[in-house]
């Protein structure tokens, strides 16, 4: 038999634990008398081993001290958040503050897409007006001119104090080019635009003849006062191969009132990807 308490072996007949004393179960009168005898004295005071002690009331304190110290901290938390949401309302008013003296003393910066909701509102100086007719006349021309598809525009102003700037881009495709036009706009005329075309060549066009159409580009060249063919002639070689994709080859070459980048990249059954795009200032800004 073992001690319920310290699992110490018991000897045959006696009635209490030799190392802790307790008191065996269902134990007889005679036994009882011999655990009672000088070998087995009757302890004074119950102690269980100290692997088996159970110090409940310091873990109800801990318990306690560890509920207060959440209870502290969830409490910081709160009065830190407090804190933080009005210190952000008062860089908010500070800020707004400044911005109303900044566009008071009229530094107003400002941006719109729509050239139509410009002029509605009054911002124009008649620059806008003029992009937006510039748009609808390159439209025009887009489609009945050059037969091109899916002619789209987008549109955009921009204000800076009493400088006003606009700019249209007109796309249009077929089966063979896709074409964009991009015009910027300021003090009542056009200063820049950019021409850009791209279609695939049947091989690299340092070889083979241009898979373009002769009249088409004509009529491109005579819009915009470039000249697309001559262009290519002069920079087909000096294409080289990009460090960045060797399948590519690149020229771009950047002058005072114009820019040239061209490029062309293989494909699949022997065609090249052309990107050809010419810029140029124009008008007296």
């Amino acid at each position: 038999m073992r001690c319920d308490v310290c699992d110490t072996k018991i000897p045959p007949g006696a009635d209490r634990c030799p190392n802790c004393g307790y008191r065996v179960r269902h134990s007889s009168t005679a036994t009882h008398t011999l655990a009672t005898s000088a070998n087995y004295p009757e302890p004074e005071v119950f102690k269980p081993k100290r692997n088996k002690k159970i110090y409940i009331p310091r873990r109800e304190k801990s318990r306690d001290r560890s509920q207060r110290t959440k209870t502290s901290t969830f409490r910081k938390y709160i009065i830190f958040i407090v804190a933080l949401i009005a210190v952000v309302q008062m860089a908010s008013v500070f800020i707004g503050n400044i911005v109303t003296d900044y566009n008071s003393h009229n530094y107003t910066e400002f941006s719109g897409e729509s050239l139509q909701e410009g002029i509605d509102n009054g911002d124009d100086d008649g620059t806008m007006q003029i992009a937006l007719d510039y748009e609808n006349d390159l439209k025009t021309f887009f489609s009945d001119e050059l037969l091109l598809q899916d002619v789209e525009a987008d549109e955009n102003y921009y204000i800076y104090g009493d400088n006003l700037s606009a700019s249209t881009n007109v796309y249009g495709s077929d089966d063979v080019i896709n074409l964009t036009a991009s015009i910027s706009f300021q003090n009542q005329e056009p200063y820049h635009q950019s021409i850009t075309l791209s279609w695939n060549n049947q091989g690299t066009i340092r070889e083979n003849d241009l898979n373009l159409d002769q009249a088409q580009i004509e009529k491109i060249n005579e819009k915009f006062n470039i000249d697309i063919f001559g262009a290519i002639e002069e920079y087909k070689s000096k294409l080289k191969v990009d460090e960045d994709d060797n399948t590519r080859f690149v020229v771009s070459d950047y002058k005072d009132d114009e820019s040239i980048y061209l490029s062309e990249s293989y494909g699949i059954d022997d065609e090249y990807f052309i990107y050809l795009s010419l810029g140029q200032d124009i008008g007296d800004n």
